[in-house]
């Protein structure tokens, strides 16, 4: 068995999966706050199979992904870094320039680097690039009409209520997302 050749072979395959990713732009800094860890990112518009869930990629200016994930010592017995199912994520952009904004929910959603909760998103200046300030709203299964979870409250195996509504605002640049396939 030729080595280096499968060991060639292997290295390329590994930059062509890596070459395929679309590129995330980090929204600010993640942030933990009641027992989650949220991290935000925007790419390139996606398509996804069921589009009635997002906005149409061809009329959205980014994919603004959160990434809601269980802290360490979290209270309701989610494995830290896991995702956090059943939320109700809202968000509102404001253009720092024109005060204009854009709300709406962000949907679960799944792809290669795991779940989040996201949309397709037009942001609010009819020339897009430019500062934003983004305030998400991140409500528990518990006030979620499309998704509830129930929670054991037995002496045995009980966890606590769930957090209360919290509110995280971050701040970025918008320079655009590049070509689209150009990742």
């Amino acid at each position: 068995m030729n080595f280096r050749a499968v060991g060639v072979s292997l290295l390329a395959t590994c930059f062509i999966a890596v070459g395929a990713m679309a590129k995330e732009v980090p929204i600010g800094t993640p942030q933990e706050k009641s027992g989650l860890r949220v991290g935000l990112v925007y790419l390139q518009p996606i398509e996804i199979d069921t589009p009635e869930l997002m906005r149409d990629p061809k009329q959205s200016d980014l994919h603004m992904e959160a990434d809601i994930k269980a802290a360490k010592g979290n209270p309701w017995g989610l494995e830290e870094d896991s995702w956090f199912p059943g939320l109700l994520v809202k968000y509102k952009i404001t253009s720092v320039e024109n005060g204009e904004a854009v709300e709406g929910e962000l949907t679960p959603d799944v792809a290669t680097d795991g779940f989040a909760y996201c949309n397709n998103i037009k942001l609010p200046n009819s020339r897009p690039v430019g500062k934003y300030k983004v305030t998400l709203t991140v409500l528990p299964p518990s006030k979620n009409p499309k998704q509830r979870i129930a929670r054991h409250v037995d002496k045995e195996n009980g966890v606590p209520a769930w957090f209360e509504p919290l509110s995280l605002d971050y701040e970025f640049t918008f320079a655009g997302t590049g070509k689209k396939g150009a990742y």
